[in-house]
């Protein structure tokens, strides 16, 4: 409970302030004061420290994007990623540097651009940019949910390109890797099923037809396009299982080629912010098995989540970090009630899971983009299983792409027909009408909205029905555990066996009564 509390302080502190830290230092001193103890006082301490810092570092967040503030046509910016590139188009994140502050590009607003494919651009390279640009909030809620996901405030259509500036770099380097396994991937699964696996293996989406995209936002599936902690999870077992079949799970090795291959992989998708906390989570699990403890992951989560806000505040208002981090943590707790009640059959786990993860970013949409999609919950639970069996076939024929086209054609031939079939659901949930517009609720809704839904989630993961089966054993002892009770006083393995002495005193064919033969009458043998 210390983590989870400890990562919440942080986060509270960096979203609310000094305001916060009033009210943790109040509930604080009320604890103290019921509980007098040095360590109890000790963890008090460190979450009212946590939550100070929260707030303290809190203070350097940058403001948000107005509504009527776009950036125009700018001098100059700099390419934030590597470039997706459909054959006549070219689709970055792109921000305008600010000349006073070179070095600020956090702060700066970051443009989803659609460019011609010439001249072609790559990261980290600054390019002078002319055309359209639009903020957000002016575009249709599928497109703003679009660039939110993408964590774009505005949109621009370039009519014309020119590159100032090209150095290389490691991320450069890394980001053609990316580029090139895309390549591999469309090549061999052309149309959207390419764009898709591309998605599902390095998050590059960006080659989607306006209407397939249209029809992922309506069916709530888009998420299945952004690496995140799903993804890392089936690197972590590939890599787990070859470990296992390689190294052994004892040896040092196996933990530091798992993490490795998880950070790895982070930093090939881009290391966007959802990938990042989840690999710091898969990390620290592996590190806790390697150690012989077992991984609580609602602590890692917070905890993870708490570090990256201490490190850089601007995450807490980015959506992307919002949805991952409810979502992850939904997906922990039920997931864990559920395995726990042996309620682990896998049609139950997809239902769970999606469900969960619903209620939990329910919020943080609503007040967003004030729609909700009506069809999200049965488009999930069809077209999870085939992203799942889709995405480690696809990044095998993108690898093995690069070294001979063939073979990835032939190995990509499974999840490219798992790619047209999910494709195929999406088009059928996201048909028109998957969008229910209720509004912006006010914060009040908006707070019984997230009290209810952890409401929800809690019961799910069946956290209070256990509470309540540990109270009433405590209150009334079933039968059986005070007999096991009595008989556990004594070794059971005495009443087989044969006492010398006693056999002198009684002489065969001679009736003994025996205390044991009483032990199941419990008025008998209890005190």
């Amino acid at each position: 409970m210390t983590g989870i509390a400890v990562g919440a302080a942080a986060l509270t502190g960096v979203a609310l302030g000094w305001w916060s830290v009033l009210a943790i230092a109040a509930v604080a001193s009320f604890a103290l004061a019921m509980r007098a103890n040095g360590e109890f006082g000790a963890r008090c301490l460190l979450i009212f420290l946590v939550a100070a810092i929260g707030a303290w570092r809190g203070g350097d967040r940058t403001e948000p994007l107005a509504a009527n503030v776009v950036p125009g046509n700018a001098s100059s910016w700099t390419v934030l990623n590597a470039p997706a590139r459909t054959g006549q188009r070219q689709y970055f994140v792109a921000a305008s540097i600010d000349h006073e502050r070179p070095e600020a590009r956090r702060g700066s607003v970051r443009t989803c651009v659609t460019a011609r494919a010439f001249p072609a651009v790559h990261l980290d390279d600054v390019v002078r940019l002319t055309g359209e640009s639009r903020a957000a909030v002016d575009v249709s809620p599928s497109q703003r949910a679009a660039l939110a996901a993408r964590g774009c405030d505005a949109t621009l259509f370039a009519e014309s390109q020119e590159i100032l500036d090209s150095r290389p770099s490691l991320g450069r380097v890394v980001a053609e890797l990316r580029s090139r396994i895309g390549i591999s991937l469309r090549s061999s699964a052309p149309g959207d099923a390419g764009v898709l696996l591309t998605g599902l293996v390095t998050g590059d989406d960006a080659g989607f037809s306006p209407g397939r995209r249209a029809a992922f936002l309506a069916s709530g599936a888009t998420h299945l396009t952004a690496v995140s902690g799903s993804n890392l999870a089936l690197v972590a077992a590939i890599l787990t299982t070859a470990g296992t079949v390689t190294l052994g799970r004892h040896r040092r090795l196996f933990g530091v080629g798992i993490v490795s291959g998880i950070w790895g992989y982070a930093m090939l998708t881009g290391m966007y912010v959802p990938t990042v906390r989840a690999a710091i989570v898969a990390s620290a699990a592996i590190l806790a098995f390697h150690f012989g403890r077992r991984a609580d992951f609602p602590t890692l989560i917070l905890l993870a989540a708490g570090i990256m806000v201490l490190l850089d505040p601007n995450y807490i208002d980015a959506l992307g970090f919002r949805l991952s981090v409810a979502a992850s943590l939904a997906l922990a707790i039920v997931l864990h009630g559920m395995i726990d009640r042996d309620r682990a059959s896998r049609p139950a786990l997809i239902v769970g899971a999606t469900t969960a993860a619903q209620i939990a970013t329910l919020p943080f949409l609503l007040t967003t983009f004030g729609t909700v999609s009506i069809t999200s919950l049965p488009a999930n639970i069809v077209v999870a299983p085939l992203a799942a069996f889709a995405m480690p076939i696809a990044a095998l024929a993108g690898v093995a792409g690069l070294v001979w086209p063939p073979l990835g054609e032939a190995i990509a031939a499974p999840a490219t027909l798992a790619a047209a079939a999910l494709i195929g659901a999406v088009d059928f949930f996201g048909a028109s009408g998957g969008y229910l517009s209720v509004g912006v609720p006010p914060l009040g809704a908006t707070i019984i909205l997230g009290a209810t839904g952890a409401l929800l989630l809690v019961l799910m993961s069946g956290d209070v029905m256990r509470m309540m089966n540990r109270g009433r054993l405590r209150r009334d002892p079933p039968l059986s555990t005070a007999a096991l009770l009595v008989l556990a006083r004594k070794d059971p393995l005495d009443t087989l066996r044969a006492d010398a002495n006693q056999a002198e005193k009684h002489p065969p064919r001679q009736e003994e009564g025996h205390d044991v033969a009483n032990v199941g009458n419990l008025g008998q043998t209890l005190p």
